[in-house]
């Protein structure tokens, strides 16, 4: 089991990480998996409605259930932390339970930090010491100024309750400049008493939508939280041992050349049609990563403007790329002009360790000002937008534009 390094508080020092795990879930010395609790003695969990959760300015930690989607569905976040300033100093981490949102403080950590002070392990515990929450996150390598969780458990103990986890993803990022601060965060014996949640909006039936109450074996519909697992009072005490993590995705994920009679021309016809490509520019040829046994991404040159050359980015079945293929959208923040079709990127780099491709977009010859963004090769093989970063304005400093003021960057 891996140990927490205490940061604040008695609870750790008074207790054993497995003693406080057993006061949490209930255990006592005569105890038994077949004594079940009352339904009374569950913990009701609840998402967050989308309206409660803006992660539009500053930076932050969230977390999600993991068959959700944070962009599509409104109740899909269960955790969140924003940070203040440089320091990424932190305000009172939330979940929410029942109708209220209980603030968390951070008293632990263990494991390797990716960025912004996050560790694989953290602990959390809610005012007057009335229930704590473990987090064991599988953190990506930081990819610009984003790290992502690609999976991870999030674990509730409440004296008197039944533990429950959920299976979470999530990301840590910033929109734009980080919040003012340092805003200290306060004593848990002067934490601000929770505060209810705002009542669901009533649903196009007319009843009032659940906002993702935790009951396990419950389907994951409407606002509902479906549980991965809850743990009963064992005889005795036993340590924990981090969750057991995913297969890792397709390791054939490298570049190579893609001969020329392997391109249908067809496809390339497509290709041109769409997006006005010459087949100059198409001359140097195509560039392929392997994503499996059957598909790859292929970057197929488009067009050249002196030393930047434009190029689009298809998911393609190799035994039949002409018939089976996708074009890798690339859509810009809300409100902002990429200046380029969706799908194409400009002076396309990539990074095959880390499995990113940026892109820069000079708005002058002298490169002093412009588009930089950066995205992510996903594991079903589309490209995510972790990092944009724009510079408006045209000093004739050409700098570095991974350096240029951020607007946007997340998981």
């Amino acid at each position: 089991m891996r140990r927490f390094r205490a940061s604040r508080g008695k609870a750790m020092r008074r207790l054993g990480f497995a003693t406080f795990l057993a006061l949490g879930c209930g255990w006592s010395a005569g105890g038994s998996a077949q004594n079940v609790p009352p339904p009374a003695n569950e913990i009701d969990l609840k998402l967050f409605d989308k309206a409660e959760v803006d992660r539009s300015k500053g930076c932050s930690l969230a977390l999600w259930q993991a068959n959700r989607d944070p962009e599509s569905d409104r109740f899909a976040f269960i955790f969140t932390e924003q940070f203040r300033g440089t320091a990424h100093q932190r305000d009172a981490a939330q979940i929410k339970v029942g109708t209220t949102i209980i603030p968390l403080q951070r008293v632990g950590t263990g494991g390797k930090s990716e960025g912004y002070g996050v560790f694989p392990f953290q602990l959390y515990k809610m005012p007057d010491e009335q229930g704590y929450v473990v987090l064991d996150l599988k953190l990506e390598p930081e990819q610009g100024e984003a790290v992502e969780i690609s999976s991870g458990k999030l674990m509730v103990t409440m004296l008197g309750k039944l533990a429950f986890r959920a299976s979470v993803k999530g990301g840590v990022g910033c929109s734009g400049a980080p919040l003012p601060g340092p805003a200290a965060a306060p004593p848990v014996a002067a934490a601000p008493p929770a505060r209810p949640a705002q009542p669901a909006a009533p649903n196009a039936g007319g009843a009032p939508l659940t906002a993702g109450t935790l009951s396990p074996g419950t389907a994951a519909a409407g606002g509902t939280l479906s549980a991965s697992s809850q743990t009963r009072p064992p005889s005795a005490p036993a340590p924990v041992a981090p969750a057991a993590r995913p297969a890792p995705g397709p390791e054939m994920f490298e570049r190579y050349s893609v001969r020329q009679q392997q391109v249908p021309a067809r496809f390339l016809q497509g290709i041109n049609q769409r997006f006005g490509c010459t087949v100059p520019a198409q001359r140097n040829g195509i560039t392929g990563f392997q994503m499996s046994e059957e598909s790859a991404i292929w970057q197929i040159p488009c067009d050249r403007f002196g030393q930047n050359q434009t190029s689009v980015f298809a998911l393609v079945y190799l035994p039949a790329p002409d018939q089976q293929y996708e074009i890798l959208e690339t859509p810009s923040p809300r409100g902002l002009d990429r200046k380029l079709d969706s799908g194409v990127l400009m002076s396309a780099q990539w990074d095959v360790r880390s499995r990113t491709v940026t892109s820069l977009y000079p708005a002058s010859d002298r490169q002093d000002c412009g588009i930089f963004e950066r995205h992510a090769v996903t594991r079903e093989g589309k490209l995510a937008l972790v990092e944009f970063r724009e510079k408006t304005r045209c000093d004739g400093v050409a700098g570095r534009p991974d350096q240029w003021p951020l607007v946007f960057g997340r998981r």
